[in-house]
């Protein structure tokens, strides 16, 4: 083994082992895929764009316009292609993971034990049109013996067989209500890692394209929950002005919409006056009502809706989680 090939394995292997517990790909796999990709290191792709696997398109909005070849129906063709521009090697190695993962053509691929029928499945998805490219892999990784690798994330010696092995796979869990943004991370990654859904993270943060996040961003992990201020009105009364709706009324003298509605027989919180008179207190409640959860409904829209909080509807309810509702529940408020 030369200096350099064993320069750029040291340099690899440690984002390589990496790869098994989070999107099962074998590190033997991922090193041999990212030396014959970036020349062991030394092509302008990697040497300029930090980009090791020769994936096509863009990072983070950056991309590098670069010379390539392939391969159809025996016949090469040099063509010139967007590839991914990293701010680093590493994030080159987490994002090969992630490819793999959010693209279905390579879901048979994942969690296969044994480097040869991995790389086969790979290739055979599409991977790349060099007929040859899976001999190439397998020499490599047989040549460099990187199968050690493999050994150490398995903890079990490789097999043939094409059945995952049940393992231990230490996902680092995001905990919290809010998560910074690393190297690396897509919106599927963190979903896996919060428990929040793709979707949730997309509606709570605003977030127009949910391929494009960027290194630092801060996203919320939890719904929003609406504030109510706590500065009550000395008065018992509230006359309507001009601008009012019955949302910020309720807000500003620490109650809810849903009482409000209550206590003065308003069937339409849209539908108030200027000069209304409205109680702010008395002993008056409403008959309890029941909510029926619907496709797409999350808990925060359902309480902004019914003009209680969130918090009031999971008490009432008895939901530890106000992530976790479904279709059909009946919600009470």
């Amino acid at each position: 083994m030369s200096i350099q090939t064993e320069n750029f394995i040291n340099k690899v292997k440690g984002g390589a082992t990496q790869l098994w517990p989070i999107y099962k790909v074998l590190p033997s796999v991922a090193i041999a895929q990212a030396a014959l990709e970036s020349a062991w290191g030394t092509s302008g792709l990697t040497t300029k764009y930090n980009n090791l696997f020769g994936i096509k398109g863009s990072y983070g909005g950056n991309a590098a316009s670069m010379a390539t070849w392939e391969v159809y129906g025996g016949i090469t063709y040099n063509i010139t292609a967007n590839f991914r521009a990293y701010p680093s090697w590493e994030t080159s190695i987490k994002d090969y993971g992630a490819f793999l993962n959010v693209n279905s053509r390579y879901k048979k691929a994942l969690g296969l034990t044994n480097y040869k029928d991995q790389i086969k499945a790979i290739h055979e998805a599409g991977y790349a049109t060099d007929p040859n490219y899976q001999s190439k892999i397998i020499s490599i990784i047989e040549a460099n013996n990187l199968v050690q690798f493999d050994k150490q994330v398995l903890n079990v010696p490789v097999s043939l067989s094409t059945k995952p092995v049940a393992v231990a796979t230490p996902i680092t869990k995001i905990i919290g209500s809010s998560y910074t943004v690393e190297s690396g991370d897509t919106l599927s990654t963190i979903s896996s890692r919060s428990g929040v859904s793709v979707d949730n993270l997309v509606k709570w943060n605003g977030i127009k394209n949910k391929n494009v996040i960027n290194f630092g961003q801060k996203l919320v992990l939890k719904a929003p929950v609406e504030k109510v201020v706590a500065a009550k009105s000395s008065s018992k009364t509230y006359t309507v002005k001009s601008g009012d709706n019955l949302s910020t009324i309720a807000a500003k003298n620490g109650t809810t919409t849903k009482a409000l509605q209550d206590l003065n027989s308003i069937k339409d919180a849209n539908k108030i006056s200027i000069g209304q008179l409205i109680k702010l207190s008395g002993a008056a409640k409403s008959s309890e009502g029941t909510y029926i959860v619907k496709s797409g409904d999350v808990l925060s829209v359902i309480a902004q809706k019914l003009g209680v909080t969130t918090k009031q509807l999971q008490d009432k309810n008895g939901i530890k989680n106000a992530n976790k509702i479904y279709v059909g529940q009946k919600i009470k408020y």
